[in-house]
């Protein structure tokens, strides 16, 4: 998953969620997946902020509304998180999600979501 975005709760690292999209099968445009909030603990809050600050934008990525996005915090689409979930809901959004950690073997243009 490709952290799209993310919600702060207050100034600094520790942030409520993020908000995350994959790319749709053709791989032109990003596709909303949900947010992730759970998963992390002080030290990854903190490294994962240090890699958000400098990829901090105004632009959305995403066509679709996402939930409390006046409240997101919007990143250029360049990191890849992996995320283990339950399953897609009928909206296309991740049931049950839990951030595991980043991956710097993937791409962040090459992740689309999996099909069954």
């Amino acid at each position: 998953m490709v952290g799209a975005g993310e919600l702060w709760r207050r100034t600094g690292p520790d942030f409520g969620s993020l908000a995350l999209a994959v790319r749709d099968k053709t791989k032109k445009r990003w596709v909303y997946a949900g947010h992730v909030g759970t998963g992390f603990d002080q030290a990854l809050l903190k490294s994962l902020y240090e890699k958000m600050q400098p990829l901090r934008t105004g632009k959305k990525p995403l066509d679709q509304k996402v939930n409390n996005e006046n409240a997101t915090t919007w990143l250029m689409p360049k990191l890849v998180g992996e995320v283990k979930f339950t399953e897609w809901t009928n909206e296309g959004e991740m049931r049950h999600p839990a951030f595991l950690g980043l991956r710097t073997d993937k791409n962040a243009l090459d992740v689309i979501r999996e099909q069954p």
